[in-house]
């Protein structure tokens, strides 16, 4: 209550400064300490870090400013910012991503370290994985039965879905681009690069989502027949009620962690490690399996189901990014 109360002063007296009334010094007792102060650029949904935040706040009395945004925006963002002018911390966002930009980003091991998942650990400690999220197939139950469902990712170079797909833009969405590498990645022994970027974008038709709630919601309305998507965004929307299917590739999926960084030179360093420490603790980590349809990094706490789960290749994910991504942007103008 006392926050509460704390906010509305501030808002208060900031509406009396702007509409020219008198307004008298702010009371020292509703200043804020940039000791209490942590700014988090996060590219989650609400319904992800809100509930995160929001426990973060009451238990360390320490007060969270929210900027959101795409993952490669925030990126960008944190790449060109002044240094030590901007946010303390990036939430969220694959860590195939973060690799990419783990240069603006301060080396930090949780003390809980050992008791993550270190697949996809960063080998700097520019960034700690935050939760697992596998990349899936989805189609509409309503208008395609299940045995005709595509099976693997080869599937979605076959003309037979043409115009039928839905899915997002990676230049955009960090998860989409960690699914087109995983394609690239498991045809790759069958298509070059090149060849899978032309096929699956002819495939699209040019006709591409602007983020993953678009995509998904093509399927479930009916607009497209299947989509690329990421498990929780799936398992989320058919325990609201979309009349929806899941499909795990047979040649497997990739399952790439988000993560968490706090960045070069942060305002708030001593925040933002608290903050990291927290969001791979027990609780939170909990929270992620039982309430939030993801996977948690804690090899000593998750019992989500098994999928067949094949490697991801960060390394070679990070040095053809700027090259995906072009040929991309050539191929869908």
């Amino acid at each position: 209550m006392k926050r509460i109360i704390q906010r509305a002063t501030a808002v208060l007296l900031l509406a009396i400064s702007v509409c020219g009334c008198a307004a008298q010094e702010e009371p020292e007792e509703y200043r804020l300490d940039e000791e209490q102060k942590l700014i988090v650029y996060t590219s989650h949904k609400k319904e992800i870090y809100e509930p995160i935040i929001k426990e973060f706040e009451e238990r360390s009395g320490i007060w969270v400013e929210i900027i959101p945004g795409g993952t490669n925006e925030l990126l960008e963002k944190i790449k060109f910012e002044e240094s030590g002018s901007g946010g303390d911390i990036m939430f969220g966002g694959g860590i195939d991503s973060l690799e990419v930009y783990s240069g603006e980003f301060e080396s930090y091991r949780p003390a809980q370290y050992e008791h993550l998942d270190h697949t996809y650990a960063s080998a700097t400690d520019a960034y700690t994985v935050f939760s697992r999220l596998p990349a899936v197939l989805i189609y509409n139950k309503k208008l395609v039965i299940s045995p005709g469902a595509p099976r693997n990712w080869e599937e979605l170079l076959n003309s037979r879905w043409k115009g039928h797909i839905a899915y997002a833009d990676p230049v955009k969405s960090g998860s989409s681009y960690t699914s087109l590498q995983t394609m690239i990645q498991v045809l790759s022994d069958r298509y070059s690069l090149e060849d899978v970027l032309r096929n699956f974008s002819d495939n699209l038709e040019h006709d591409i989502a602007s983020g993953s709630e678009e995509a998904i919601e093509n399927v479930v309305t009916g607009k497209k027949l299947i989509g690329v998507t990421y498990e929780e965004a799936a398992l989320k929307r058919i325990a609201a009620g979309a009349d929806i299917g899941v499909i795990y590739p047979e040649q497997g999926t990739t399952a790439v962690p988000d993560g968490c960084a706090i960045i070069k030179d942060a305002p708030h360093q001593e925040n933002a490690r608290l903050f990291v420490e927290f969001i791979v603790s027990e609780d939170v980590q909990r929270l992620l399996e039982d309430q939030l349809y993801r996977r948690s990094v804690r090899t000593d706490l998750t019992s989500a189901e098994a999928i067949r789960e094949i490697p991801y290749d960060l390394v070679y994910s990070g040095e053809h990014r700027e090259e995906v991504l072009a040929l991309w942007e050539e191929l869908n103008p």
